[in-house]
C-alpha cells in the first residue's frame, strides 16, 4: 500500500489534508493511519554506551552527566532487518534515534516520478530528525544492511535533550553534517564515469561506517542510489579489485585499498 506524503503548504495556501502514514509496529498489516503517526517506539535492550563503537559520532553522548543520567535511562537498543523502513516521508513519528551499526537508504518521493533512493546513511546519522521540531520526514528511510539502532521518545528529546546548549549545537552541527551528504550523493550521481562513481560511492560508504572496511551493500542498492544498472556496478567493481583499489574479505564485506579516486576519469 503506498501512503500520501504530506506537501508543506507555502504562505497562503490552503493546508494540506494529513498524510495517511503507514503503521510499522506490524508491518505485514500496514493501515492507513488518519492521524499522522509514524509508529511507537519498539521494545528494545538497553544499550552498552561504555562500549559502543559508535560513541564519537553519537549525539545523545554529547549531553552533560547529569542530564545524561536521565536520558541514557530512557534509551533502547533495538535490531533493524533489512528491508524494514524506519521512517516514513510526510509522517510524524514519536521515535528519535541514532544510527548505532549498519546503513539505510534515504529515499524521497516526488510528484509523478515515483520513489529514488538519493543517499546512503550510516554510523551515527539521525532517525526522525526533523521530528524534535514538530516536523513531518523529509525522507523515507530504509534499512539495506542489518542494523542496530538507539531509540528514545521523541518527548524526552524536547524535555531534557534540547534544553542543553550542547545538545543544541551538536544536533545543528548533525544537520549540517547530513545535509553534505547528500550533496556529495547528488554530485556523484552527475558523473559521467560509472567507475568513478562506484568509486566514490565506496568511499562515501566508508565514510559513513568510519572505517576502510564496510559491509558491502547490494549490487541492486548500489545501482538504485547511482542510477545505474546491477550489472553494471558489479563491472566497475571487478575493474576496481583487479586495479588493486577494493578487495573482497568474503561475499558481503570488503576493504578500501586507495586513498581516494584521483586518475579514474582520466582512464
Amino acid at each position: 500500500m503506498r501512503y500520501t506524503p504530506v506537501v508543506t503548504a507555502q504562505a497562503g495556501a490552503p493546508r494540506q489534508a494529513p498524510a495517511l502514514c503507514p503503521e510499522l509496529d506490524h508491518p505485514e498489516d500496514r493501515v492507513p493511519m488518519r492521524k499522522n503517526t509514524q509508529r511507537k517506539t519498539r521494545p528494545g535492550t538497553p544499550p552498552r554506551c561504555e562500549h559502543c563503537s559508535t560513541r564519537g559520532r553519537c549525539l545523545f553522548a554529547v549531553l552533560p552527566q547529569p542530564q545524561y543520567d536521565e536520558f541514557s535511562a530512557l534509551i533502547r537498543e533495538r535490531t533493524v532487518a533489512v528491508g524494514e523502513t524506519v521512517e516514513f516521508q510526510g509522517c510524524n513519528g514519536d521515535a528519535f534515534g541514532v544510527v548505532k551499526v549498519g546503513l539505510l537508504k534515504a529515499v524521497r518521493q516526488g510528484a509523478g516520478s515515483g520513489d529514488r533512493a538519493i543517499a546512503l546513511l550510516g554510523k551515527g546519522r539521525l532517525i526522525g530528525v526533523t521530528l524534535p521540531f514538530a516536523q513531518s520526514a523529509l525522507l523515507s528511510l530504509v534499512a539495506i544492511t542489518p542494523m542496530r539502532i538507539c531509540e528514545v521518545d521523541v518527548q524526552a528529546v524536547r524535555r531534557i535533550a534540547l534544553q542543553q546548549p550542547l545538545f543544541q549545537q551538536a544536533i545543528y552541527r548533525t544537520v549540517a553534517a547530513f545535509v553534505g551528504s547528500v550533496a556529495d550523493w547528488s554530485r556523484l550521481v552527475r558523473e559521467d564515469s560509472f567507475l568513478v562513481k562506484v568509486c566514490v560511492a565506496l568511499h562515501l560508504i566508508a565514510a559513513e561506517e568510519g572505517s576502510q572496511a564496510f559491509r558491502i551493500p547490494s549490487h541492486v542498492e548500489l545501482a538504485s542510489v547511482l542510477g545505474a544498472r546491477r550489472e553494471t556496478v558489479a563491472r566497475q567493481i571487478a575493474v576496481l579489485i583487479e586495479r588493486g583499489m577494493f578487495r573482497k574479505v568474503d561475499r558481503w564485506h570488503g576493504v578500501l585499498t586507495s586513498v581516494g579516486c584521483d586518475g579514474l576519469s582520466e582512464l
